[in-house]
């Protein structure tokens, strides 16, 4: 099919399911692979399709909509709500199995006023918090909030969790936090409380904290072929699935001291080739310097200002129109990663692919 998009994203689903599979074989873990945020920029739906298909046996969002959308086109694997879910939403998590977090007991109240109302019960994992200081019950707290929500007899308890604030730092913390849930978890077992799925390792602790992987890991990046670390590999078996690519717009030669870009903060001291890529803030660049590109298998500094739509590129040639630029991958022997940008920019690779504009559009390969 012919590709008369001006920019793309190319996501690599093989890479995906490969991925996926690796973490299992490496953490002998049970994967829940999370794909919040439209799988950070990258397609829940497809994602959530490729995890599965690399052996992952939950799927963990954000929001009920997000689980809705997976439901509604097939998607059966078990999902786990990780953030807030309200009024009728219960009753559709009740009714599309669907499993919510407990984190209070003013949520209790609540998802036992629902499924009492439908006449269904509600499958949950208590969340307790272990020192994030977000959502969840004391772990001192978590056993008598277990029997309560034992005694309301609407909830079905299938699994605890809770988050580790510092896991991709060697941080005193991690081992804080493991220790304290560690106490909550021997609570519940020591009353026969136990549930099925218990789980603490995100994707930093599933591969540097092995003792915190218990029975699921919850891994958003690594299934993505993200690194955990910007500034440390992943092993070779890792591939990155995420590719930026647009066509050169326009080429032209500028004479020197002609200016480029609003505010002409570029100004060319000599002859120089100029192109103009059709990608800018707007589809979710940041209009900071430090930009590059890769074309012809060179990378290029962007120049000027970015452009709400656009870029302007010195090029060491001219280039003819339609020419294929990166903006995120590979093209001969030079690439640049969401990792890379991540650096320029000082912020974290999913910020990065999250905040992707949904206008450039997805090509799955």
């Amino acid at each position: 099919m012919t590709n008369n998009n001006p920019t793309w994203l190319e996501i690599n689903l093989s890479a995906i399911t490969s991925n996926s599979a690796a973490l299992i074989r490496e953490t002998g873990t049970p994967l829940m692979a999370i794909v919040k945020g439209d799988a950070y920029g990258h397609g829940a739906l497809q994602v959530a399709r490729a995890a599965i298909s690399g052996g992952a046996q939950w799927l963990g969002v954000a929001r009920f909509g997000e689980a809705r959308i997976l439901r509604q086109n097939g998607i059966q694997a078990p999902i786990l709500v990780l953030g807030l879910a309200l009024g009728e939403e219960v009753d559709e998590a009740i009714a599309r199995n669907v499993t919510l977090t407990l984190p209070s007991r003013e949520s209790l109240e609540h998802f036992s006023a629902r499924a009492k109302a439908v006449g269904a019960k509600l499958r949950v994992h208590l969340k307790v918090d272990t020192g994030m200081g977000r959502q969840g019950v004391f772990p001192d707290d978590l056993l008598p909030f277990a029997r309560e929500v034992q005694d309301s007899g609407q909830i079905i308890v299938d699994g605890l969790y809770s988050h580790l604030a510092a896991a991709e730092e060697t941080h005193a913390a991690n081992e804080i936090q493991l220790e304290r849930f560690k106490k909550a978890l021997a609570s519940l077992q020591e009353n026969g409380l136990r549930p099925r799925w218990v789980h603490l390792a995100n994707s930093a602790a599933a591969f540097y904290l092995p003792q915190t992987r218990f029975d699921l890991v919850r891994v958003g990046n690594v299934v993505l072929g993200l690194r955990i670390r910007i500034d440390q590999p992943l092993p070779e078996s890792y591939l990155p699935s995420l590719s930026w690519k647009a066509k050169l717009a326009s080429c032209r030669r500028l004479p020197a001291g002609w200016g480029v870009g609003y505010g002409l903060t570029y100004i060319p001291s000599g002859e120089e080739w100029i192109g103009v890529v059709p990608v800018g803030y707007g589809d979710g660049l940041r209009r900071m310097p430090g930009n590059q590109v890769i074309i012809g298998g060179q990378k290029c500094p962007v120049v000027g200002r970015l452009c709400l739509d656009q870029l302007m590129v010195r090029l060491p040639q001219a280039y003819p129109m339609g020419e294929e630029v990166v903006i995120i991958g590979q093209q001969g022997d030079e690439s640049i990663r969401v990792h890379d940008l991540a650096a320029v920019y000082q912020t974290s690779q999913v910020d990065v692919t999250t905040l992707i504009n949904q206008r450039v559009p997805h090509i799955y390969v």
